[in-house]
């Protein structure tokens, strides 16, 4: 989302309050002075918040279910194709002069071809002065690793693709290697299927299955084993429905061009596991409760690209300098678009303006072992345009980032064991929710974003638990009034922050039903995803 001058005059009031007010924030450690206002904060204990949960997995108050994020719901381990094409044997020479882009084409039209399988790229230095798409399911990338395969592009996206030299689009979009199931195009926001089948009987949220009519079976069947589209369109009730506290109507009735006309859109993504009479059976829990005044379909006109990989080299731009905010020119690493089932396995980054893009409808999805470094940059990672279920493990980001990891109308997505030397954990508003941030040590620096019409911060059920902060601020990170219905839980060297009024594209107010437990301490359990995903029985 772009950063529009009347953001960014609120944005710079909203530190100018922060810097009056940063010197009388008390830090929660056990035995401390209570603060003012904070006894209107939820308190609790990590032991008892996970207790809490255990009761209730799939409905729990402040405390989302993510135990189904990632590669194949974090059930397999990433898989190992057989490799089906080689880019030497396509004529690259990998030898840090010659331009290989044909040769990486060829190589990727020819797994493509074979119904996927990994293309070998071996160590070397790549040039390359165009963006490699992959369209076709099952096409992988395997290089020798890091530092040894390296993929030196020398022209960014404004000058690749026509459409990404126009305004400001490639400072928070597209890739150089680009995955989407028709290869890249222009963005825009995800919509609802030009085809669907109707859910018909309420349901709550956390059920694994819904019921259609009879009539709308045989339109499902193709799709049982499949990721769906499952689409949410309803009044205010349901936008509620998600924002997690009473307060939060005000954010409503700001500018918010996701709420035009009085109707609010959620778009989802589920597999069905099984049809039985007129019940469909999900693999994942329901996101949101289904209410007879809303509209919730299932998707049958199209589906998603599945089981790509990014693996094991690295991704280099040449050293620039970096350009003004929102005018990138789009140095950026990898963009899956429309996608289910991908991964990115120990890949490295240099000198990009943003390192790692779910530019949309991103679900399921698993990266392990992300590096980004260099000079500083606009975003670590984004997840954005109803990306869900998605897992970012074992990533650090050493370059210097404006926002740090991204969200943006996104939801049960993971970022856990990650080592930030810069960044903060930034919402590009537009009402992300249920999702967690886990065992991260971060230098907490750097800004949100959103543009003034991007609606509220986050939604309901966001959570900070067990995060280092190097630096002593807590703001964005341990800000209760920020995310109601929340968890912030064991941060250690900082405070919380107890701003309750000028928030950042939220309402006033520090009671929004967030809680607060074992500040200064290391929770118990330590990486809230690694527990959740044992209590459903999956090894992690």
């Amino acid at each position: 989302m772009r950063l529009t001058p009347w953001g960014a005059l609120i944005l710079f009031l909203r530190y100018f309050r922060f810097a009056l007010i940063a010197g009388m924030t008390v830090t929660l450690y056990p035995g401390s002075a209570v603060a003012a206002g904070e006894e209107v904060l939820k308190k609790s204990t990590s032991a008892n918040l996970w207790a809490d949960y255990l009761k209730a997995p799939y409905t729990d108050t402040n405390i989302p279910n993510v135990a189904f994020a990632g590669y194949q719901f974090s059930e397999k381990a990433l898989p190992q194709p057989k490799v089906v094409a080689n880019v030497r044997e396509e004529g690259a020479k990998g030898d840090g002069q010659s331009d290989d882009t044909a040769a990486f084409k060829a190589a990727i039209a020819r797994a493509g071809a074979a119904g996927g399988g990994a293309v070998l790229i071996p160590a070397g230095t790549y040039h390359l002065t165009d963006v490699l798409v992959i369209s076709q399911p099952g096409v992988v990338l395997e290089g020798e690793g890091q530092g040894k395969t390296i993929l030196a592009f020398q022209k960014p996206l404004a000058q690749c693709l026509s459409f990404m030299s126009r305004g400001t689009v490639a400072s928070w979009y597209g890739g150089l290697i680009w995955i989407e199931p028709n290869g890249p195009i222009q963005y825009a926001d995800p919509a609802a299927p030009a085809q669907s089948v109707e859910i018909v009987k309420p349901a709550k949220m956390g059920d694994f299955t819904v019921e259609v009519a009879p009539d709308s079976i045989s339109r499902l069947r193709p799709f049982i084993g499949k990721m769906v589209q499952v689409s949410w369109s309803g009044d205010k009730s349901l936008y509620m429905n998600l924002a997690g506290h009473p307060s939060m109507e005000e954010a409503l009735w700001r500018p918010w061009d996701s709420f035009k006309g009085g109707t609010f859109n959620f778009y989802w993504a589920d597999q069905i596991e099984s049809i039985q009479g007129t019940a469909v059976r999900f693999k994942k829990p329901l996101r949101a409760d289904i209410q007879p005044h809303w509209k919730v379909t299932i998707g049958v006109d199209r589906g998603y690209l599945t089981e790509v990989g990014i693996e094991e080299l690295t991704i280099q731009f040449p050293m620039t300098q970096k350009a003004p905010h929102l005018h990138d020119p789009g140095y950026n690493g990898i963009m899956f678009r429309r996608t289910a089932h991908c991964w990115v396995k120990n890949v490295t980054v240099v000198n990009a303006d943003n390192g790692l893009l779910f530019g949309g409808e991103a679900i399921n999805c698993t990266v392990d072992g992300f590096t980004l470094t260099g000079r500083p940059n606009h975003h670590g990672t984004m997840t954005r345009g109803m990306s869900h279920d998605n897992l970012i493990e074992n990533f650090r980001i050493e370059s210097q980032p404006t926002h740090g990891i991204n969200t943006e109308s996104s939801t049960g997505n993971v970022w856990r064991k990650g080592t930030m030397l810069f960044g903060t954990f930034d919402s590009h508003c537009d009402f992300s929710f249920d999702s967690v941030r886990t065992d991260i040590t971060v230098n907490n620096v750097g800004n949100p974003g959103g543009a003034y019409t991007a609606g509220p911060f986050v939604g309901r059920r966001m959570v900070s638990w067990n995060i280092r902060v190097t630096n002593g601020k807590g703001e964005w990170i341990a800000e209760p009034a920020i995310y109601p219905s929340g968890a912030i839980v064991g941060i250690q060297g900082a405070p919380l922050d107890l701003s309750e009024s000028n928030l950042w594209h939220m309402p006033d107010g520090l009671d929004k039903g967030c809680v607060v437990a074992d500040m200064g301490a290391v929770p118990n359990p330590p990486d809230l995803f690694e527990a959740e995903l044992e209590a459903r029985g999956v090894s992690p």
